[in-house]
């Protein structure tokens, strides 16, 4: 008798531990689902200075940045707003960007900067567009897209560009709009 009790226990185990063994269509689909990306971390009305051997090289001002160094490929989110201004040595140089937002990748340290972009230099001249990269290891910026660029007494506009990170050396292509030179 105390055999079969045993059997029958054992079985009834056996039994019981197969009928739990079925899928929960919610819980694989919770395991299954992408995930939700969040970033490492989040600053609001940043201010980021980089520098080199104890020397300013540029100063970010942001309303938003978020690092998604968890990401492949990494990144950084500037949003809100940002403004980007160059060092000229131990001085400030009078070359500003702004931009509505600016994408860095971490890796290549190369920045999709976005809406509304402007940059200004110290020779009064002013370049507008809407999407520009910054390569900032090789201190260059350029665009495939239309580019406006104001200086004193002309309006010049062309589909590319490409210029040093301040905007001192330029070239536009596909150049469109009105230079004034003199004869002298």
């Amino acid at each position: 008798m105390y055999r079969n009790l045993q059997h029958i226990v054992s079985f009834a185990l056996v039994l019981l531990a197969f009928s739990s063994c079925k899928n929960d269509e919610n819980v694989v689909e919770e395991i299954n689902a992408p995930l939700v990306n969040y970033p490492l971390n989040e600053q609001r009305h940043a201010n980021i200075i980089y520098s080199d051997s104890g020397i300013n090289i540029l100063e970010i001002d942001a309303a938003l940045v978020q690092d998604y160094g968890n990401m492949e490929p990494p990144y950084v989110f500037f949003g809100g707003g940002l403004n980007v201004r160059f060092y000229n040595g131990p001085e400030m140089s009078s070359t500003v960007m702004t931009a509505d937002t600016a994408h860095q990748d971490k890796k290549s340290d190369l920045w999709a900067i976005g809406g509304n972009v402007i940059v200004r230099n110290g020779k009064g001249e002013r370049m507008l567009t809407e999407l520009l990269f910054w390569d900032k290891k090789e201190e260059r910026l350029y665009t495939d897209k239309k580019v406006t660029i104001e200086t004193e007494g002309q309006l010049i506009t062309g589909l590319g560009f490409e210029a040093d990170q301040e905007f001192n050396n330029y070239r536009i292509f596909k150049v469109q709009g009105e230079i004034t030179v003199d004869d002298e």
